[in-house]
């Protein structure tokens, strides 16, 4: 399933915005300087960028300007600590990173290849930061403490949730269990009824959290996606399609 990266109020997860996006603006607001992007959404949604802890805002196209200030200003205390809190979580990362590349530099690489022969792994002059995939890469912003926080809430959040959900598609999973996923927002084995759902998905609005949900029940009776599992989306939640864009509108995998 298509669908989430950082941290977010009142929107969800994250999408990559940057001041050289076209419809990406600057303004300031209280001596905050916020990266404003206007979209075509309904609702607004605010994040922290973790590289760098900038304050990111996605707006309807006609959202007043007014509006959009008082919505950074309700979250003043939001930011701030979310800021710390990232600021705290790069420098534990770099000082990971620097240990690393001191380990390579010494040429105990664990990869294959002899230390010092030429652009193999273990090269002494290789660049510091060492050569992760992509989900060891999306790991280091989910450390255990984390990944326990968002299991926490989910766990709070969602079964009641899935009684009420299970009770108007018909069918109910076997399990729910909740994990950090690098590729989708949930997933769903029919066959066992198990399904599978996003640790970030702590992060984004109910509703949306509440769409992927949905989903993933009614691949308990629709396994693929086409027009039976349309027309049950339809049925259960007319919604369905606006909810998936604002969601893909805040994150793409």
């Amino acid at each position: 399933m298509g669908g989430m990266r950082e941290s977010s109020v009142a929107a969800g997860l994250p999408a990559a915005f940057s001041a050289t996006t076209p419809a990406t603006t600057t303004i300031e607001v209280d001596g905050q300087t916020v990266l404003l992007t206007r979209k075509r959404i309904k609702n607004m949604y605010l994040r922290i960028r973790p590289v760098d802890g900038a304050v990111t805002v996605s707006a309807p196209l006609r959202m007043q300007r007014a509006a959009i200030e008082e919505f950074v200003r309700s979250h003043r205390s939001w930011i701030e600590h979310t800021q710390r809190r990232m600021a705290a979580e790069r420098r534990e990362r770099q000082a990971a990173a620097n240990e690393r590349g001191q380990a390579y530099r010494a040429g105990e690489s664990t990869e294959s290849g002899q230390p010092g022969q030429p652009g193999q792994p273990g090269q002494p002059n290789r660049p510091l930061r060492p050569d992760l995939t992509t989900h060891e890469l999306f790991m280091l912003s989910w450390p255990p403490e984390r990944q326990k926080a968002a299991k926490t809430y989910l766990q709070a959040t969602v079964p009641p949730l899935a009684e009420k959900w299970t009770r108007i598609i018909g069918r109910a999973p076997t399990s729910i269990t909740y994990r950090a996923m690098t590729s989708r927002w949930g997933s769903c084995t029919p066959a066992t009824g198990r399904i599978r759902l996003n640790l970030e998905l702590a992060l984004v609005p109910e509703p949306l959290l509440e769409y992927v949900l949905v989903h993933e029940l009614v691949h308990l009776w629709e396994p693929g996606h086409g027009a039976g599992f349309q027309r049950r989306m339809s049925a259960v939640m007319p919604d369905w399609k606006q909810r998936r864009h604002d969601l893909n509108a805040l994150w793409r995998f």
